[in-house]
């Protein structure tokens, strides 16, 4: 049986957000997407139960987006018992009371549009490396070059794994960011940064709530991952 899926949205005070990590040690201009605070910034919060998959949404109404296996009530009933009050003051904590609880059942054959959030690497060796570089490294003689975008999307529809196929989808945006993961204060670390957009067909149920309840690629406790949906 697929443990029901909250989906859950909560406003920041970004002035708040950098006070909480600066008091915390880990305020870094490396942390370009500010997904180690916001990851610390959960697990303040939440401790064990914090959301993973999540989306930061920046902007001039900065906002946290996320999926969890508890309910609205019992993150907030656990935040007001447990949380770090400075990591209280960065949000209204309140707004778990509209957290949404997910369907539990797609129809086969349905399709939605999505959007997510993607850092696209591949380890090898103990090294991380952009998918794309990678694939470079891969060639054929004589093999013409892929795309960025192909490289992304065909990584994309392997990681639906059965749960769903894609009908369309687009490489929205692309960049480089500059990563900081607490103990590598002396390595510099950037990956790369995608955004795809499209439309999905499901093809089955449980494994696309297991599919939304994961997330999709690697550090998804940092803000990656989270599929976004909408009508198609």
């Amino acid at each position: 049986m697929t443990t029901p899926l909250t989906m859950l949205e909560l406003r920041l005070d970004p002035q708040a957000l950098i006070r909480f990590a600066q008091g915390k040690g880990f305020n870094r201009n490396r942390d370009e997407d500010l997904g180690y605070a916001t990851h610390a910034w959960l697990k303040a919060l939440f401790q064990e139960r914090s959301p993973k998959p999540y989306r930061f949404i920046h902007g001039t109404d900065p906002k946290l987006l996320g999926y969890s296996g508890e309910s609205g009530q019992d993150l907030l009933e656990h935040a007001q018992t447990f949380a770090n009050p400075l990591a209280l003051g960065v949000t209204r904590i309140e707004d778990l009371h509209s957290a949404k609880v997910m369907p539990k059942e797609w129809r086969h054959g349905r399709r939605i549009g999505f959007e997510v959030m993607t850092c696209p690497t591949s380890r090898k060796g103990g090294h991380e490396k952009d998918l794309y570089h990678h694939r470079m490294e891969r060639l054929d003689e004589g093999e013409q070059a892929p795309s960025r975008a192909h490289v992304y999307l065909d990584w994309l529809e392997t990681q639906f794994n059965g749960a769903a196929q894609l009908e369309t989808a687009t490489l929205e945006k692309f960049r480089f960011v500059s990563h900081y993961r607490r103990g590598l204060d002396k390595k510099k670390l950037e990956r790369p940064q995608a955004l795809l957009k499209g439309v999905l067909i499901v093809t089955d149920s449980d494994a696309f709530n297991r599919l939304l309840a994961r997330g999709i690629g690697r550090h998804r406790a940092f803000g990656y991952g989270m599929l976004l949906l909408r009508p198609a």
